[in-house]
């Protein structure tokens, strides 16, 4: 423990690159979820847009700050340093893709926002294998990102409920769950992910173990549609446990299926 925790203290930081890329991400997400808010022609309301666009770019830049910081965290502790970087070209089609559907493509207009891109770090792969990323590396670093979102609703279950099911912490829950299924999306950049930043986290875990991937979108997939029948927090918290156990039956179904010949 004492070696991961001076690990983290030397090597645990955000660049000023990595910062404004996120800034940019949050305002592009915020700015498609709070279009509809903005209002056409004379139906227009800058107000309330500026104002919605501002929350969800709150919601959106902590949600993406939980999800790289445990992917940093994850990457450190195999001995390596993690990176984020945005896709502009995503974030151009997405806002392009809002406007196009007056607002209506939301949540779904935002498919990849950006990636991970993990390089080796010498004092931290002492003992280890340094000759090459391997995929299995790859993939517990990809994983961490959709943990982290899930780990989020799971907290802000508690203010949820405590405060009477309010609707602006529900919005956060929504933000988390969105960006934990996007993160699993198997979507190519550029190439094979040879290095982490060339496709979304789905993809690493995609080509690693495809059982391992469907468990993964599985679980994400039921939690996410469970947690709005959830009635008490205690409900939340099970019911992610449910989710792995049914992702873990389709995952197993899915292993038998594959196997068979044709």
């Amino acid at each position: 423990m004492y070696g991961l925790k001076y690990s983290l203290k030397q090597n645990f930081s955000y660049t000023r690159k990595e910062i404004i890329e996120m800034l940019w991400t949050s305002l592009a997400f915020a700015f498609i979820l709070s279009f509809r808010q903005w209002g056409i022609g004379p139906k227009a309301n800058l107000g309330a847009g500026i104002g919605n666009t501002f929350i969800a770019m709150i919601f959106v830049m902590i949600a993406m700050l939980a999800h790289v910081s445990l992917q940093k965290v994850v990457a450190i502790r195999l001995g390596y340093k993690a990176t984020y970087s945005y896709w502009l070209n995503g974030l151009l089609f997405a806002v392009l893709l809002a406007f196009l559907t007056a607002g209506y493509s939301g949540y779904i207009g935002f498919i990849f926002p950006g990636a991970i891109m993990i390089e080796h770090v010498a004092t931290l792969r002492l003992g280890k294998f340094r000759y090459g990323t391997n995929l299995k590396d790859i993939a517990r670093v990809a994983m961490a990102g959709s943990v982290a979102h899930i780990l989020m609703v799971m907290v802000l279950g508690i203010f949820y409920f405590a405060l009477g099911r309010n609707e602006v912490v529900l919005s956060f829950i929504i933000v988390n769950l969105f960006l934990a299924i996007y993160s699993m999306l198997p979507i190519p950049k550029i190439d094979i992910p040879t290095r982490m930043d060339s496709a979304s986290d789905g993809l690493g875990v995609f080509y690693f173990s495809r059982t391992l991937y469907v468990l993964i979108l599985a679980t994400i997939l039921i939690y996410a549609a469970l947690v709005f029948v959830a009635t008490n927090v205690v409900q939340l918290w099970w019911f992610f446990i449910l989710a792995f156990i049914l992702g873990a039956v389709i995952s197993g179904l899915y292993s038998i299926a594959v196997e068979q010949p044709n």
